[in-house]
């Protein structure tokens, strides 16, 4: 009786055995990803293959960071202008710029001049931006001039100084007022 339970319990796991195994070929051969084994060497596999391009990828965009709030002292300051890439592929295209300007400048009532009003004492401070304190010869920017630009790879930080003219000759006050920009992808003329 023992020899006819084995026997039995052989003959069952055998056939439990055997049913597995065609059910895991059966399902390797219904399954996206291909199965080879001893018993089936060879296997076809067909990738489906899409391509996507979002608007952000067909039109660059740049970033244009420029402080909020410019403090000037009795020593030059640093006013600084950052243009970052949105991708690390966003190139300024060829013969193309991004550009800075300065579209007006001054305080309310008179936005023609770089310069700051103190309201409780009517006087005006005049100041100027300028490119560098090294320079033997400064370039000066005023009102519709380009004080920042980057082209093709070029980005990062443009440093311009600013400063209060006769700042000896100006009353104690608290002046204020207002710089105005432009920023702009155009056409680099000069190549």
């Amino acid at each position: 009786m023992k020899k006819t339970v084995k026997r039995v319990t052989t003959a069952i796991i055998a056939t439990v055995m055997c049913m597995s195994a065609t059910t895991a070929a059966f399902a390797a051969s219904t399954t996206d990803t291909p199965v080879v084994d001893e018993n089936n060497s060879n296997a076809e596999f067909q990738q489906q293959v899409e391509y996507s391009k979002s608007e952000s990828e067909i039109v660059p965009a740049y970033t244009v960071t420029i402080p909020t709030t410019l403090t000037l002292a009795k020593e030059s300051t640093a006013l600084k202008y950052t243009l970052t890439l949105e991708n690390d592929t966003a190139f300024v295209p060829s013969g193309k710029k991004v550009s800075v300007k300065i579209d007006s400048a001054g305080y309310p009532g008179t936005l023609n001049k770089l310069a700051v009003w103190d309201s409780r004492n009517l006087e005006e401070a005049e100041y100027v931006i300028y490119d560098s304190d090294a320079a033997a010869n400064p370039t000066y920017f005023g009102i519709g001039d380009e004080v920042a630009s980057w082209k093709g790879s070029n980005f990062g930080t443009v440093t311009r100084k600013a400063k209060v003219k006769n700042y000896y000759n100006i009353p104690a006050g608290n002046y204020k007022g207002v710089i105005n920009y432009t920023i702009s992808l155009e056409d680099d003329v000069q190549g």
